[in-house]
């Protein structure tokens, strides 16, 4: 989603790689069962996402395509084991401060933990494919599984000898995560998914940016910073600061910000009026162009009785 060098995404024309697509069989240290090799993209809502049974004979991962926006691919792993496999070296690669530019070895990561959702762009993902190729380090049978599966669905291309940037994107969540944290951080990957699959919200997303007040933009930076990403990518910093804008319904932002902020610095003002601002023209341009609000990408469940 983010690389070291990146700006605002450059769309190539969409050519997919020749090699047949194909899933590795994954790592016994990994799987549940040796057999279980996951399937190729289901389109389903995020709703489906969320219901699908669990199988303990299944595969690793599974993967979906977004109904709503069929270019982003839902992978939801098995546990974090999984997931830190497929996504911790791109997380630091492209989003960790201290770390962002730098592809750490497979030790180094068995003693970190990433994020606990992912999601990464076109560019982000050919530069991390690139950086991987030129400096020869050797990926794991998970991120090989994801390089192949961003190929074959154009995420990214094989131009000349090196990965070019596609359309659409990746999100992910895991099975280790309790079901509601399922639900809000799905909801938060989704923004994401929107801002990747739409150039007109990225275009609208950086305009905002822009827009606003310094004192926003600096609040803003530091929240990235505590939690733990390198802020001065831009792409990086605009991308966020629309999914935890819009991650919950538009009145709910500023407390969320106030309850977040004082766990690194108690006291701190927040810039509430420019944070709801800045959501409510997040959520006004979703609602026209795409019929999405705030926090309700995941539509809620009927309650009891209530057929649907």
């Amino acid at each position: 989603m983010k690389g070291c060098c990146l700006s605002e995404p450059v769309t190539p024309p969409i050519r997919k790689h020749v090699r047949p697509f194909l899933f590795l069989v994954l790592s016994a240290l990994t799987l549940s069962s040796p057999a279980a090799v996951p399937a190729s993209p289901v389109t389903a809502s995020l709703e489906a996402v969320l219901d699908a049974p669990v199988d303990p004979q299944g595969p690793a991962f599974t993967v979906y395509r977004w109904d709503k926006f069929p270019s982003i691919l839902v992978l939801d792993t098995a546990d974090f084991r999984v997931q830190d496999r497929m996504f911790s070296r791109l997380a630091f690669f492209l989003e960790k401060r201290g770390f962002r530019g730098r592809l750490l070895s497979t030790a180094a990561l068995e003693r970190m933990h990433g994020w606990n959702a992912h999601d990464y762009g076109p560019p982000g993902l050919a530069a991390f494919f690139n950086a991987a190729q030129i400096t020869g380090v050797t990926l794991n049978p998970e991120e090989i599984s994801l390089r192949d599966l961003a190929l074959e669905e154009g995420v990214i291309t094989f131009l000349r000898d090196a990965y070019a940037p596609g359309e659409g994107g990746v999100i992910s969540i895991s099975r280790s995560s309790s079901p509601i944290e399922r639900r809000f951080l799905l909801t938060h990957e989704s923004f994401h998914g929107v801002f990747f699959a739409s150039p007109e919200y990225r275009a609208f997303s950086f305009e905002l940016w822009d827009s606003l007040a310094p004192s926003v933009r600096r609040f803003f930076v530091r929240f990235l910073e505590e939690l733990g990403y390198d802020a001065d990518d831009r792409y990086l910093a605009v991308n966020e600061f629309q999914a935890y804008l819009m991650q919950q319904p538009i009145g709910f932002a500023p407390e969320y910000f106030e309850r977040t902020v004082k766990r690194f610095a108690p006291g701190a003002t927040v810039p509430v009026r420019g944070l709801s601002e800045a959501a409510a023209r997040l959520n006004g341009f979703l609602q026209t162009q795409f019929g999405i609000h705030a926090g309700q990408t995941i539509l809620p469940r009927p309650a009891s009785g209530e057929s649907g």
